[in-house]
């Protein structure tokens, strides 16, 4: 952990309102990652909400899913339909998904001080860090890796500092004969995070 990152963590710590969370301020350990992906109603994190997340554990080599989280939540404004089908949801998914407050409690624990591996992090924290905020009184500590910046690094892909087209998920797994489990679906896309990621470390 950098020392820049140990301050802010240390910042942040001290607006914590939920002690039994003080652990995600912790250093963390060696060879742990947690891969977190969310579905969203749309791009806009002012207009849109969060209706689906997960999260699996990374340890050294191996990807736990047997114990991985996937949790579909209710937003404040109901979505469109047509909106909801293309993560795989029916109408009814979401109207029976749980308070924000709910995957909370669920998931900060399970995320704790790991880094947070993801596909385009910064949109997903982006929906993220509003509620965790409200939650706990301070947004998430963890350091954060997106595999884009990895694949990066091992390519070169790079248009005057624009992203290659090839960074998407779907490119990244075919390259690495990875398995197409589907995307747009919270749990399937963590899984396929995970193994991307563990390709690319």
């Amino acid at each position: 952990m950098g020392l820049l990152h140990s301050l802010t963590c240390q910042l942040k710590k001290r607006s914590l309102t939920r002690p039994e969370l003080a652990g995600m301020f912790e250093p963390p350990a060696d060879n742990e990652w947690v891969a977190i992906d969310c579905e969203m109603s749309g791009l806009n994190p002012k207009q849109h909400h969060l209706l689906s997340i997960a999260a699996i554990h990374i340890n050294d080599q191996r990807i736990d899913t047997g114990n991985g989280l996937y949790m579909v939540c209710r937003p404040p404004v109901m979505p469109t339909a047509n909106t909801i089908i293309i993560h795989g949801l029916l109408p009814s998914d979401v109207e029976r998904g749980i308070h924000y407050d709910e995957m909370l409690a669920l998931m900060l624990p399970f995320i704790g001080n790991r880094p947070i591996v993801g596909f385009c992090t910064g949109l997903d924290l982006a929906f993220l860090n509003p509620l965790v905020k409200a939650y706990m009184g301070t947004t998430l500590p963890n350091t954060t890796i997106d595999i884009r910046d990895l694949y990066n690094q091992r390519t070169g892909y790079r248009t005057q500092g624009i992203s290659h087209a090839s960074q998407h998920l779907t490119s990244m797994i075919k390259e690495y004969n990875i398995p197409d489990l589907g995307s747009h679906d919270a749990y399937n896309d963590a899984v396929m995070t995970a193994m991307t990621f563990l390709h690319l470390k």
